[in-house]
């Protein structure tokens, strides 16, 4: 799995990639092995992450998964 963690789109700017929680990057590990992301974005208390392939996946602010579009 790819993850450039340095930069994500929210509404505030730029967010640092520390306030990524563990609990998204085992999930994409553990599920999306392989899988190269796109871009994260930051919307309110939700994280939205895009990955190469097209799909999206929205995490809760605790890092835990919410859906996959």
């Amino acid at each position: 799995m790819m993850i450039n963690w340095n930069i994500m789109n929210s509404r505030e700017g730029n967010v640092s990639s520390q306030s990524i929680r563990k609990n998204v990057v085992s999930f994409l590990t553990r599920y999306y092995p392989g899988s190269v992301v796109d871009s994260i974005e930051k919307k309110y208390n939700a994280y939205k992450i895009y990955l190469i392939s097209g799909l999206c996946l929205t995490f809760d602010a605790a890092g835990r998964h919410v859906k996959t579009n």
